[in-house]
């Protein structure tokens, strides 16, 4: 071997290395976004929660109320205890005084719509559909259709920054969907009416995070990605908190009522598990940023969709199996079907970060040698 072959030999092997980690990366958000959805979930069946949505505490809401107003209300308590979360990683690695600088830069600015893209829309919108398909007393179901923001960020990623998108990771992407589909273990047909609304805003939830998938992948690509979720995730919070909770309590008719609802949120044992909920949406984000940003947008979407079974496996698992919040420890069912899903679904994201007609190629070529 030459010494210039060599050095290509190290350089594509540091490249393998790199796909690999932003794969790790990417692949871990889906898990910790699960356990973020789950706790979420969860912290909406415990204490003055409870009676808000069952149509009680004080004062009374309306269906409006209920619906959007606690959903803003809930979103921004989670980002903000995320980005509490994630200045207290920051100030552990010695970076508050490069997260207080990135703020004011251009990719700290991306992060800030980042924020406004995910928090106030996406992440308001992926709570009303968690809370419409509980209500129907089947939350994992939008879980699913939320999780097509892969392959909305993958198209977007080809738009906007002209990321390619092969025959092979197409094929990948539509593998993925369909095995999100038989995970979700339902079809519309049979779906109560407030867990269809919940699929519809779901959806609305899918292309705010496929949009937000791109724009991070660039602002991550360009600052650590822990100062990237710090910014992102207490831009959210206080946006949600400060705007959009207060803008759905006008619309409402109420908004007087916003500082009773806030400090009776606030003081109600059930903060602990928002806190909990918001630790792991800190991982769920940053890690999520970070692969995009070291394996495309495709790859690394493709990857935290996995969360399409993550996110019904922990709702099962905690607030059935372990009947912390109540549900029937049969929900969700783990039909063979879904975990073949599951299987498929690896196969799918396999099928995105490899093409196999060059991997059929290159052992023909080591055969020949």
């Amino acid at each position: 071997m030459t010494k210039g072959e060599g050095v290509a030999t190290a350089i594509a092997a540091r490249r393998k290395r790199f796909l690999a980690r932003g794969i790790a990366f990417a692949g871990a958000s889906g898990v910790c976004y699960g356990l973020y959805t789950a706790f979420l979930t969860l912290a909406q069946t415990q204490g003055v929660w409870g009676e808000w949505f069952a149509g009680g505490g004080n004062p009374p809401l309306s269906a409006f109320a209920i619906t959007f107003v606690l959903a803003s209300l809930a979103s921004g308590i989670n980002d903000l205890f995320s980005g509490i979360w994630s200045v207290a990683a920051c100030a552990r690695n010695g970076q508050l005084a490069d997260l207080a600088m990135t703020f004011r830069s251009r990719p700290g600015l991306a992060m800030v719509a980042c924020a406004a893209i995910g928090g106030p829309v996406a992440s308001t919108a992926y709570v009303v559909a968690l809370n419409s398909a509980t209500s129907a007393g089947n939350p994992g179901v939008i879980v699913p259709i939320a999780a097509l923001n892969c392959a909305i960020g993958a198209i977007l990623g080809r738009l906007l920054f002209k990321q390619e998108l092969k025959a092979h990771m197409i094929a990948g992407i539509a593998l993925c969907l369909a095995s999100a589909a038989v995970i979700g273990g339902a079809s519309m047909s049979s779906l109560a009416p407030d867990a269809v609304i919940g699929c519809l805003f779901a959806l609305v939830a899918a292309f705010g995070w496929g949009f937000e998938g791109c724009v991070a992948g660039f602002g991550t690509a360009l600052i650590d990605y822990r100062v990237g979720i710090a910014i992102r995730q207490l831009s959210a919070g206080v946006l949600e908190l400060v705007i959009a909770f207060p803008l759905l309590s006008l619309a409402n008719g109420h908004l007087a009522d916003a500082p009773t609802l806030i400090v009776a949120a606030f003081s109600d044992p059930s903060i602990a598990v928002f806190a909990l909920s918001g630790l792991f949406a800190m991982p769920a984000f940053s890690f999520w940023y970070k692969g995009n940003s070291m394996c495309g947008t495709a790859l690394g979407m493709a990857c935290n969709g996995m969360y399409a079974f993550w996110g019904p496996f922990f709702i099962w698992l905690i607030m059935g199996a372990l009947n912390v919040g109540g549900m029937s420890e049969s929900y969700p069912p783990l039909s063979a079907a879904q975990w073949l899903g599951a299987v498929a679904m690896v196969a799918g994201i396999f099928l995105i970060a490899v093409d196999p007609v060059d991997v059929l190629r290159k052992r023909k070529e080591e055969r020949d040698e």
